[in-house]
């Protein structure tokens, strides 16, 4: 009976933050496909906090989260989206991650972004954007 009411207890209190985790993954993964299909940086403004290690065509290191959206941004506007899909996401650990594929033109583009636990949200901890073909 005690072990019943134990695992009953568990489940009401873990089943509101599981929620409120699947609200968040919901609204990133809206987020960046919206962002990635119209080519905006601004609208993942609120997940870029502190430095992000980046992996960008001609970019790599860790940049301040204004240098970090201004070379995505930078990304978009030297190749145009045409396309973009969401292939996986999932945890690794306390880490969120999204893999997606972005297209422009006949170029094709792997995209990877990794996120940590934030205060309110995750944040973007890692961003890679590499070529899969041309």
């Amino acid at each position: 009976m005690k072990m019943k009411s134990f695992v009953l207890f568990l489940l009401l209190v873990s089943w509101p933050a599981w929620g409120f985790s699947q609200q968040k993954q919901q609204q990133i993964k809206k987020d960046f496909t919206t962002s990635f299909s119209n080519g905006n940086a601004a609208q993942l403004k609120k997940y870029f906090k502190g430095f992000v290690n980046v992996n960008l065509p001609g970019e790599k290191g860790f940049f301040a989260r204004e240098k970090s959206q201004w070379l995505l941004q930078q990304f978009f506007q030297e190749h145009k989206a045409t396309g973009f899909s969401l292939k996986e996401n999932g945890y690794s650990g306390d880490n969120y991650y999204l893999i997606g594929q972005y297209s422009c033109d006949t170029t094709l583009w792997n995209v990877y972004f990794l996120f940590s636990p934030g205060e309110n949200s995750f944040q973007v901890q890692q961003m890679d954007i590499e070529q899969i073909r041309k």
